[in-house]
């Protein structure tokens, strides 16, 4: 993200004034990079070029909340903690908790598709939208999907927005699928002496009729943290049934309630969450997680490097921090990508420091040729001009 204080900064509190801001901008040329509370600003590609920085952080009410149909609506500039506020008088929730906490805004959200440890159960953002409006770059205001979660109508444009990184549109609201807020929970905090017996752990827990709403790795720690958040007496049994699984295969198991529970899952989020050193984002195959995370055992030894890893156990989507050397660092991203390419894993560098950004590129390849250029033909037809963020989408393409 470019320096706000260089740069001219415009904060609208309205639709329209996005909608009127993006048509001169696009008329004179300039380019607009799109920004909220800025819990993210270090990700993606720093772009090209930028002379306007757009906040959409006083684009922020109203917030509607329709009990009845389980969905909110809500601008731009809200925050997941705003939402989970109005929501908590019905007892419902957008059980989403991303990388960077509830002060993230709904269009980050979105642009980034940012989720955390209850992606296992919920899904990520792009999963619970069912509606989005945004301002294209000429000015047009346009909306894609609906305010019911059985919407077939149009183009899922929501989706194709999600992790567009403000490079298509920008978003002044979305419309969100809810949960009821679940009266009770317990986290189990599982330590297992190998990988191995780990991974022969977690397939064990698929197996399994226990339904975790979170299901995490972390590394070097080897140990794995499940949460069971339903009513009192299902998430005690649940908790109780993994903790004998658990001693099965010969790990230990802690179970924690819900005053517990909370610094604990703070601290494996804040294991990741810092402002300095890169951040990667990999995905492999889950029955590939072991071989991701002897690989970086591997890497870390041989290069003095501080690496720390969490994740989605069950699903392969695991963020690493990586701290120390910029070469070592750029070096250790490319041979990570060249352990897990033969098995189709991938890795981004969602933020890094500059030097480390110019030795290794921030997105894997982006496929084929035909798949570059459908991505080109999608940015010429929402922003031919390259008005919005240009070169900072994937592989530079957007």
């Amino acid at each position: 993200m470019p320096d706000a204080a260089t740069l001219q900064q415009v904060e609208p509190t309205a639709a329209s004034e996005v909608a009127d801001l993006l048509r001169r901008a696009d008329t004179q040329g300039q380019a607009v990079v799109v920004c909220g509370n800025r819990t993210k600003a270090r990700w993606g590609v720093p772009p090209q070029r930028a002379d306007v920085v757009l906040s959409l952080k006083r684009l922020n009410a109203p917030i509607e909340h329709s009990a009845g149909d389980l969905i909110v609506t809500a601008p731009a500039g809200a925050t997941l903690a705003d939402i989970n506020a109005l929501l908590a008088g019905e007892r419902q929730w957008l059980p989403l908790d991303p990388w960077a906490g509830d002060h993230c805004t709904v269009g980050g959200l979105i642009a980034t598709n940012d989720s955390g440890p209850r992606r296992h159960r919920y899904g990520a953002p792009r999963d619970l939208l069912i509606g989005v409006e945004f301002a294209l770059a000429n000015g047009c205001l346009a909306k894609g999907g609906g305010r019911v979660v059985k919407n077939v109508a149009g183009y899922d444009i929501g989706r194709l927005l999600c992790g567009s990184f403000g490079t298509l549109a920008v978003i002044t609201s979305a419309t969100f699928k809810l949960s009821p807020k679940p009266p009770a929970s317990r986290t189990v905090v599982v330590r297992t002496r190998s990988e191995a017996e780990a991974r022969a752990l977690l397939i064990a827990i698929t197996q399994s009729p226990l339904t975790p709403s979170a299901a995490e790795v972390a590394w070097p720690d080897t140990r794995c943290l499940l949460r069971f958040e339903t009513t009192v007496a299902a998430a005690e049994q649940q908790a109780a049934v993994l903790t004998r699984l658990a001693a099965h295969h010969g790990a230990t198991a802690e179970i924690l309630t819900e005053t517990e529970e909370k610094p604990c899952w703070e601290r494996h989020a804040t294991s990741v969450r810092r402002h300095a050193g890169t951040l990667l984002r990999v995905g492999v195959l889950p029955v590939d997680l072991p071989k991701l995370l002897t690989a970086l055992q591997s890497l870390a030894s041989e290069s003095g490097l501080r690496v720390v890893a969490i994740g989605r156990a069950l699903l392969g989507a695991v963020l690493v921090h990586v701290d120390g050397d910029h070469a070592q660092t750029a070096a250790l991203v490319g041979q990570l990508r060249t352990r897990l390419k033969s098995a189709n894993g991938h890795v981004s560098v969602l933020a890094t420091d500059p030097e480390v950004a110019h030795a290794t590129p921030r997105w894997d390849e982006v496929g084929n040729p035909a798949v570059q250029q459908l991505m080109r033909a999608v940015k010429a037809q929402f922003d031919p001009r390259g008005t919005l963020c240009p070169g900072g989408g994937p592989g530079g393409l957007t």
